[in-house]
C-alpha cells in the first residue's frame, strides 16, 4: 500500500474512534479495532518507508478533523523517529489536550 493510501486509511480509523459510543459494546469493539489498525499503519510506515514519508505522515498534526491531530501526535511520539520540530509540535498538541476540561482528554492528564 502506498503512503497516500495509508494516510487516508489512518484518517478513516480516527473517524471511527471519534464516532464511538462507549455505552455500546459493538461500538467499543469497532473503536478498539480502529486503534489497532492505526498502530499497524504506523508500524508499516516505520518499517517500510523513509523519513520523507514519515514527514508526510506528520502533516496529520495539522488535521483537526476527527481528532486526527491528537492520534497522530501520540503515534509519532511513541512509534516513529521524528525531527525536533515535529516532536515539539506533537508534544504541544498533547499538552493542549491535557489542559482541556473534556472527559475525552483524561488519558492525557
Amino acid at each position: 500500500m502506498n503512503i497516500d493510501n495509508l494516510i487516508e486509511e489512518y484518517k478513516k480509523q480516527a473517524k471511527i474512534c471519534t464516532e464511538s459510543d462507549y455505552l455500546n459494546r459493538n461500538s467499543v469493539r469497532k473503536n478498539n479495532k480502529a486503534v489497532d489498525r492505526m498502530y499497524e499503519i504506523v508500524k508499516e510506515i516505520s518499517e517500510n518507508y523513509s523519513s520523507s514519508y514519515i514527514s508526510r505522515f506528520s502533516e496529520l498534526l495539522n488535521n483537526i478533523e476527527n481528532r486526527t491531530h491528537i492520534w497522530s501526535a501520540v503515534h509519532l511520539l511513541e512509534k516513529l523517529t521524528i525531527d525536533k520540530q515535529t516532536e515539539t509540535k506533537a508534544l504541544k498538541i498533547i499538552e493542549e489536550e491535557s489542559e482541556s476540561d473534556s472527559a475525552s482528554e483524561l488519558g492525557f492528564q
